[in-house]
């Protein structure tokens, strides 16, 4: 809003490029210095004088345009001060559209998140990319790109072999009617038992390697898999069916919804003809076992990365492979972000050499964002396994503890949106890289830097509003020009027009915590204005107007901002 007017003010002058000047403007600490400042170091030398000097120079040439108060240098920075009622009478009049931006516009994203395996229940491993790839969809949405949001199901590997012996043997086709994900998991967990291996949240690559002859049963009906065995097929599509029931279950409580879902197995041949395609073209090679490998880096002879199994079976690197090729040919994507646990990092890196290497340029519009993991400390539930947080049980468990919590303050709320929401908003307040400490005392409290006391803040500024409707209190025409700002009023004016920047920040840096963090920081200045400010008058109508407009904007901004985190917010609480 008055950051870009302040970029064309400076372009000129400094002769640097919007995206420079952008970079370097920011937002005093204090407000009596100003609301931007530009310093003036990075001119230093072009110019050859000192930072002072050219602040100063700056703000005597500077034609400044009535949206902007005044310029004043205070030793290296340039402070701007931007006219406080201009300001409010944009933000009085914003709708449901601020925040909205057309930057993404004739831009496709593509975003691989969630990614369950098929035959296994939903684990709070997969908590952080289901809910950061849902707000990631929702903030480039709102910017108007064309957002692809795919759920990458691993219906094929090692657990699916597992899989299909244990139903073969053990399954109870009543219990699997009655409560897929139960029984699945029950099938699972015999198998392992049988194999002595442990039932953890990781993925299974390491198993490939075992000699077990419970392990080998199972490569045995992958590799049948794979062939096309109608009896393993079967009981594949069986197990696909059942498992999709249990996931739904979960996407519909954290009302998460994909652009497409597809599975793992679907790009297994087309991964194979890449492979041929390198060991054609002598980029791949061939072990005396048969293992297909590229060396990723030609001066590290340890580099090897293997892009087919021995058997010929695909592993995780050669769908993958398949998987980028193919999205790409569909899509044609500015970007594409791959959401997984940052102990990835290594696989994706892999990926994006092998694709360069083997000449596919659009290698440099891909991404690996890494997040990490969730702990419980002392918390943990109890399981059906006795090692596996299940991530419906954890949204069942915030939920009910939820309604116990609104109980407690004797206030309103529905329960299902406070506690989905407390979920939501303790993982995505952390930056993506960061571990998050799990605690339900923590997320549901409705105080602090949480998502109850975010929808608790939007609660009471619409009961003001709701007050005001019943009261016919007035909200006819104001008049700003009369109008004498508060310190209070003037804070919430300037953080609800930080907005748009914020959303797009959260877009650049694929960081949903700047949203997040931003909420709070909002809420927290309304709080202060509620408690500082009295709106609803028969004395001063004029203040109640404009006290009434600047309740209305704030509701809006919040609300736009806790969607774009997929948070409901709710008009009683």
């Amino acid at each position: 809003m008055f950051k870009e007017l302040i970029i064309e003010l400076l372009k000129k002058e400094t002769r640097l490029k919007e995206e420079e000047l952008a970079n370097l403007i920011e937002i005093p600490p204090n407000s009596d210095l100003g609301d931007y400042a530009f310093p003036c170091f990075s001119l230093s030398k072009r110019e050859r004088k000192v930072p002072n000097q050219i602040a100063e120079h700056f703000a005597k040439q500077l034609k400044l345009p009535k949206e902007i108060e005044k310029v004043v240098a205070t030793g290296p920075y340039l402070n701007f001060f931007i006219n406080k009622k201009i300001l409010a009478e944009k933000i009085i009049e914003i709708n449901a559209n601020f925040g909205k931006s057309p930057i993404g516009k004739k831009h496709k994203i593509v975003i691989d998140f969630s990614a369950p395996n098929i035959g296994k229940p939903m684990h709070i491993g997969h908590i952080r990319s289901t809910i950061l790839g849902d707000s990631l969809m929702r903030i480039f949405n709102f910017l108007d790109y064309d957002s692809i949001g795919i759920n990458y199901l691993g219906d094929t590997g090692l657990h699916i072999g597992k899989l299909i012996v244990a139903y073969e043997l053990w399954i109870n086709k009543e219990a699997l009617k009655k409560d897929p994900v139960t029984e699945l998991l029950r099938l699972y967990v015999k198998f392992c038992e049988n194999e002595k291996s442990e039932v953890k949240e990781g993925s299974d690559d390491l198993e490939e390697f075992s000699n077990n002859e419970w392990t080998k049963k199972a490569k045995e009906k992958l590799k049948l898999l794979e062939l096309g065995d109608k009896s393993a097929t079967k009981i594949w599509e069986e197990i696909q069916k059942q498992s999709g029931k249990g996931f739904d279950r979960v996407y519909d409580m954290l009302d998460v919804k994909f652009s497409e879902t597809t599975g793992q197995s679907k790009f297994s041949e087309k991964g194979k003809e890449i492979v041929m395609l390198a060991l054609k073209q002598g980029i791949a090679k061939r072990e005396k076992d048969n293992a297909v490998y590229v060396q990723v880096d030609k001066n590290n002879k340890d580099s090897k990365k293997y892009i087919l199994r021995s058997n010929g079976t695909a592993s995780y690197i050669t769908q993958d492979l398949g998987a980028a090729v193919e999205r790409y040919k569909k899509y044609k994507f500015d970007k594409m972000i791959y959401v997984t646990d940052f102990r990835q990092e290594g696989h994706f890196d892999s990926l994006f050499s092998i694709l360069r290497i083997l000449g596919n340029d659009f290698a440099d519009k891909m991404f690996h964002l890494g997040f990490g993991t969730v702990k419980f400390g002392n918390e943990i539930i109890a399981s059906r396994t006795g090692n596996i947080i299940l991530l419906e049980d954890v949204l069942k468990k915030t939920i009910e503890k939820a309604k116990e919590e609104i109980e407690k303050r004797k206030t309103k709320g529905d329960e299902t949106k406070v506690g989905v929401g407390a979920v939501k908003y303790i993982i995505l307040k952390n930056e993506p890289i960061k571990d998050v400490q799990f605690s339900w005392e923590q997320a549901l409290s409705f105080e602090g830097n949480t998502g109850p006391y975010l929808q608790y803040s939007y609660a009471r500024a619409s009961s003001i509003i709701k007050k005001a409707k019943n009261k016919n209190f007035n909200k006819g025409k104001i008049d700003l020009k009369k109008y004498n700002f508060v310190k209070e009023e003037i804070a919430l004016i300037k953080k609800i027009a930080d907005f748009p920047e914020i959303v797009i920040g959260a877009g650049e840096k694929m960081n949903p915590s700047l949203l997040a963090n931003y909420s709070h920081e909002l809420a927290q200045i309304f709080n202060e204005f509620y408690h500082n400010c009295p709106v609803l008058s028969d004395k001063d109508k004029n203040q109640e107007g404009v006290r009434l407009r600047l309740i209305d904007s704030f509701r809006t901004t919040l609300k736009n901002s806790l969607y774009l985190l997929g948070i409901e917010v709710m008009e009683e609480m």
